[in-house]
């Protein structure tokens, strides 16, 4: 039984099911973009049939909102960002996992980072996924740009 047990350990070990969805085969690009108010930014992106074709920044801090994060530098706003992507792939859902970061902060730290996984659903054009991102107000005039992680993958 102890001769066996270490095959079978293996066995299952080399089994496609038994790897975790990051083992899977996945594609991860990275890039910077300016970080400025609320324009359609093109990212262009292509991984099999699917395309993230862009994404835009809502909810940009206003006139009012800096002059309140002038006041209380721990005063914080959160923007929304929509990645628009497409799905060509009729049969095969997809995953995203965003990661998004704003350089600039103390120490080398970034001013905020988030991150989300989402669907990228079979036979969508042009839909979206959005995620949250908070910092404090007045850094908004601080941060330069916005850097951008797409690690996309077939959903089994």
């Amino acid at each position: 039984m102890r001769k066996i047990a270490p095959v079978l350990v293996a066995l299952v070990l080399a089994s496609p099911f038994a790897r975790p969805a990051a083992a899977q085969e996945s594609k991860k690009i990275e890039k910077s973009f300016s970080f400025t108010g609320d324009h359609e930014v093109k990212v262009g992106i292509k991984v099999g049939e699917v395309t993230i074709d862009s994404f835009r920044i809502r909810h940009w801090p206003d006139p009012d909102d800096f002059r309140k994060g002038e006041k209380d530098l721990n005063d914080k706003h959160t923007v929304w960002i929509e990645f628009h992507y497409s799905n060509r792939d009729l049969d095969s859902n997809y995953k995203c996992h965003y990661e998004v970061s704003v350089p600039g902060g103390k120490d080398g730290r970034p001013f905020a980072t988030e991150e989300r996984t989402a669907t990228l659903d079979k036979g969508k054009i042009d839909d979206v996924n959005r995620m949250s991102l908070k910092m404090r107000t007045h850094e908004y005039k601080l941060a330069k740009t916005i850097k951008v992680s797409f690690e996309i993958w077939k959903k089994s």
